[in-house]
C-alpha cells in the first residue's frame, strides 16, 4: 500500500485539495495524508485574497468530515514553517511515496519560484514522486 501526501497550504484556494484526496482514496489502495503548511511567505506569494471563514484547521476538518464513506479514512496534519523544509522533513518521517501539491493560481513568477523550491527540496532530500494538480473548473467557458 502506497503512503500518498496532499500538500495545502492555509490559502482557502488550496481548499479543493482536500476533495482531490477524498476522490484519490476511491480510487487507489492507498494512505492519504494531508499537510497543511502554514507558510506566511508562500501564501503571500500566492495572493490569495480568500480568507478561510473560520481557522483553517476547523475548515479542512469540516470539509473531510463531509465524507462518510467507512472506505475512505484521511489523516491530516498542521505545521508552521517553511514549505520546501517542512514538506520533505514530513515526507521522511511518514514514509510518504508519493506527493501531490496545488499549482499556484493565476500567472505569478514569485508563486511559481516558489512552488519549485519545495519540489527540488523534496527531489533532492527523498525518494518520493512528485504530482503537481491544477484546478480546472468543469463550468468554464469554452471557446
Amino acid at each position: 500500500m502506497k503512503n500518498v501526501l496532499i500538500v495545502v497550504e492555509k490559502s482557502e484556494s488550496s481548499l479543493w485539495l482536500a476533495y482531490y484526496a477524498m476522490g484519490l482514496t476511491h480510487r487507489i489502495d492507498a494512505r492519504v495524508s494531508i499537510l497543511m503548511v502554514v507558510d506566511e511567505e508562500y501564501s503571500d506569494l500566492c495572493g490569495d485574497s480568500g480568507q478561510w471563514i473560520g481557522s483553517p484547521e476547523k475548515r479542512l476538518e469540516s470539509v473531510l468530515a463531509e465524507d462518510h464513506s467507512d472506505s475512505a479514512h484521511i489523516n491530516y496534519y498542521v505545521t508552521r514553517g517553511r514549505m520546501e523544509e517542512e514538506v520533505p522533513k514530513f515526507i521522511r518521517e511518514n514514509a510518504i511515496s508519493k506527493m501531490f501539491i496545488g499549482h499556484p493560481e493565476g500567472r505569478r513568477p514569485d508563486a511559481y519560484a516558489k512552488l519549485m523550491k519545495v519540489i527540488d527540496a523534496v527531489n533532492t532530500t527523498t525518494h518520493c514522486e512528485v504530482e503537481v494538480v491544477q484546478k480546472v473548473s468543469a463550468h468554464s467557458k469554452r471557446k
